[in-house]
């Protein structure tokens, strides 16, 4: 099976806003440098810091698994393998490891609280630091929340992340996760 138009271009908005944060068209091992820089000067940690470690450590992680989708073996991800992989991941069920590490990190890198709850603050300030319109930001929290709780919960998060991936209503709550109603 294929991705539908819609998968792809949330897909592509995904590589494009928060994996390629150097915009140089793929993504390496730097774009992670890059958004362990951006994540720790949002929340105030400095290099020897132990969050700062543990950011670094879950990032390297993330990106050691990622780059098993580098098909030509030239230490970058294009968006034709980026695409090649979320096919795979969706209809083979395979290389989804990394999915689950980016997926937990994303909420805690949100949850600055670190109460397990996201609120519409902490889900726009990782978004916006990277690029995300601040007003995009507050329609997809309405979004994903349906408008009717001031917190995204884990579980609810969970759900969500997984309608961002797997589906291809274009209504689907889901598809706001990454803080963006448009594609």
């Amino acid at each position: 099976m294929a991705l539908s138009d819609f998968q792809t271009k949330k897909l592509i908005y995904l590589y494009r806003t928060f994996f390629d944060t150097d915009n140089n068209g793929t993504i390496e091992k730097d774009d992670f440098d890059l958004l362990l820089s951006k994540i720790s000067k949002l929340r105030g940690w400095s290099a020897g810091s132990s969050q700062y470690a543990t950011l670094q450590q879950r990032l390297d992680g993330i990106w050691n698994e990622l780059k098993k989708a580098d098909v030509d073996g030239d230490g970058q991800i294009s968006e034709k393998e980026w695409l090649k992989l979320w096919s795979d991941v969706i209809f083979n069920k395979s290389n989804g490891q990394w999915i689950q590490l980016y997926q937990d990190f994303i909420f805690d890198a949100q949850d600055t609280s670190g109460d397990g709850n996201v609120d519409e603050g902490e889900f726009s300030a990782l978004f916006t630091s990277l690029g995300v319109p601040a007003d995009q930001c507050s329609n997809a929290f309405k979004t994903v929340t349906a408008g009717g709780s001031p917190v995204i919960t884990k579980d609810l998060f969970v759900k969500r992340f997984q309608e961002f991936i797997s589906s291809s209503d274009v209504s689907a709550p889901g598809n706001s996760i990454f803080g963006s109603t448009n594609f």
